[in-house]
């Protein structure tokens, strides 16, 4: 912004006498100096912080850097006009957002929310773009009903400015997507994905990968939907729109960053769909273009490694994926990662590998560090929780210490059944691991009560071909030839 001098009272001759007379000073202008002597500080506050928040990595926010950006909004209140200071604001909080810096982010965009509707008016763009962004938060913050009022408020401005159709009006409808999947309205959902997209499309470039978002976030609702032949088109739809994308700048960060991500998900679909040469294969691209943009140490390479090992161990491949596991481990580690749900789902995975190399004291070990984690992290009565008390479960049984392992089996089915529900899939595993305890400890009517709730709930989940139901059904004919040969005796 241009600094502008203005000119103060200054000593004249008069015409009249020749006699030297000070005039009175301007009050006026002395006040309007005294503002921009202000604004000049807080600019040059600013760009100290400024510094601070230049080239962020969202998966690297610090508290300091929280810090930095609440100090650096308040010189920037003072040096910029309303417009300006939304620019500026959207751009410096991206990473925070991406990040989850939700406290921090919410009183800001409040404070800005209420500067732009009172200098600006509650229907300019400006005022829509911060709506937007408060919106966001307060959906990830899980207060639906605020972020659909301020979405909708948001659209309906956007809608209103001349020049339609306009990329932020595609982004809003893109955001109201997520909403509504959310709130499980899944027509309205894709309505406003697929209205979204025809409007991103028009406006895609390396700066604006809207479409790109909308397509990743159709993908994962697809998922949700259990259509993963459509999230997989549109996983595709998305890697082809981003290498047209590189074509046109082949060395942008962003492109490059995005597609890797993308790689990544398509990776875990279609690992989830039985595809595990392909999506080995997407692993290794993701790893690629990840190394290129953040160098071989980062925790996004940390996440696409831990996902790779967990198809290393679906096929057998114990030795890669230890060695990988590992690695995503002192990664996460160096970054100070360790207090946070993906570095204890890796511990959990690595733990796994243990127990099929037979070393079941480090293994035990691993999974009471993640079980600790996940506790403090996300709460104690979280399916996450429930997965890794499963687990643990399943180790006790296996060293045959029966009465350690009975209430993790049962807390585990607590806290499945309170979240997810009784019929859930979940349910059915764990009461299939129960059964295997009781089992084990020679208690077979129960055992064989919970094998068969076990296949009632796999079945209406899976059918009869699914090979959970397999396995649930073989342990109970196991159980039942057994009690057959012990009656023989």
């Amino acid at each position: 912004m241009t600094d502008f001098e203005k000119d103060s009272g200054k000593e004249e001759v008069s015409a009249e006498n020749n006699s030297i007379e000070t005039k009175d000073k301007n009050p006026e202008n002395e006040v309007e100096k005294e503002v921009e002597i202000k604004a000049k500080n807080h600019r040059a506050l600013l760009e100290r912080y400024e510094q601070r928040l230049k080239d962020l990595d969202p998966e690297l926010i610090t508290p300091e850097d929280e810090i930095a950006l609440q100090e650096a909004f308040i010189h920037a209140k003072e040096a910029f006009e309303p417009e300006e200071l939304v620019s500026w604001f959207i751009i410096k909080a991206e990473p925070f957002y991406r990040s989850g810096s939700w406290k921090v982010l919410l009183h800001l965009y409040e404070e800005l929310l209420g500067i732009v509707e009172k200098k600006l008016g509650p229907d300019s763009p400006e005022t829509a773009s911060v709506m937007n962004g408060l919106a966001g938060i307060y959906r990830y913050l899980g207060n639906y009903e605020e972020a659909l009022r301020l979405f909708s408020r948001a659209l309906k401005i956007r809608e209103n400015l001349p020049d339609q159709p306009r990329s932020e009006t595609g982004d809003t409808l893109s955001e109201l997507g997520i909403l509504y999947s959310l709130i499980e309205q899944g027509e309205e959902a894709l309505s406003f994905y697929k209205q979204a997209l025809e409007i991103q499309k028009q406006f895609l470039s390396p700066k604006n990968l809207g479409a790109v978002r909308t397509l990743n976030r159709m993908a994962f609702f697809y998922k949700e939907l259990e259509k993963p032949e459509m999230s997989e088109d549109c996983f595709r739809q998305a890697l082809e729109l981003l290498e047209k994308l590189q074509e046109q700048e082949p060395e942008n960060r962003v492109v490059m960053g995005y597609r890797a991500g993308t790689l990544n998900n398509l990776g875990v679909l279609l690992s989830e769909m039985g595809k595990l040469d392909d999506a080995e294969n997407r692993y290794g691209q993701a790893l690629e273009l990840q190394d290129k943009v953040y160098g071989p140490e980062h925790p996004q390479v940390a996440q696409t490694l831990n996902n790779l090992a967990l198809l290393y161990f679906q096929t057998t491949r114990y030795e890669k994926a230890m060695i990988l596991y590992t690695r995503s481990l002192e990664i996460m580690e160096k970054f100070g990662k360790t207090e946070h749900i993906g570095f204890a789902t890796t511990l959990n995975n690595l733990a796994g590998v243990y127990v099929q190399k037979g070393r079941h004291e480090k293994a035990l070990e691993l999974y009471k560090r993640a079980l600790e984690i996940r506790e403090r992290v996300i709460g104690p009565d979280s399916p996450d929780v429930a997965k890794t008390l499963n687990n643990l479960g399943e180790l006790y049984r296996i060293l045959g210490q029966h009465k350690k392992a009975l209430p993790l089996y049962t807390r585990a089915l607590k806290i499945y059944e309170t979240t997810l529900g009784s019929s859930h899939p979940d349910v059915g595993t764990t009461l299939n691991n129960l059964a295997g305890l009781h089992e084990s400890m020679g208690e077979y009517e129960t055992a064989i009560e919970l094998y068969e709730k076990a296949l009632d709930i796999i079945e209406k989940e899976y059918g009869p071909d699914h090979p959970y139901f397999k396995i649930t059904r073989n342990n109970l004919l196991g159980l039942y030839e057994k009690m057959e040969r012990s009656w023989r005796r």
